[in-house]
């Protein structure tokens, strides 16, 4: 199956594109194409903490919606998806 990659502010620089279109597995999860995408350690370093977890200050979106909370980063992945990654950004 085929998804489609939105980068935004920092991220476009980290990955080196604005978008990307990513070759997946029918069973693949958020997870697994992040782990896939972070492949250098500033990748992995901006997108994940220690614990695996994403760092706070990351944002990941399927379809312009937040990840489901009950499933986080195991959400599956469906043909044609788009994925957003961003940083958070406050405001006041």
């Amino acid at each position: 199956m085929k998804v489609k990659v939105k980068f935004f502010d920092d991220f476009r620089s980290l990955f080196g594109a604005k978008e990307k279109d990513v070759e997946l597995s029918p069973e693949s999860r958020v997870r697994g194409l992040l782990d896939m995408l972070c492949d250098t350690p500033d990748r992995r370093a901006g997108v994940f903490d220690e614990r695996e977890d994403l760092n706070r200050h990351v944002i990941v979106m399927r379809n312009g919606a937040p990840l489901p909370p009950s499933v986080g980063l195991e959400t599956r992945l469906r043909d044609g998806d788009q994925v957003a990654v961003f940083p958070f950004i406050g405001g006041g």
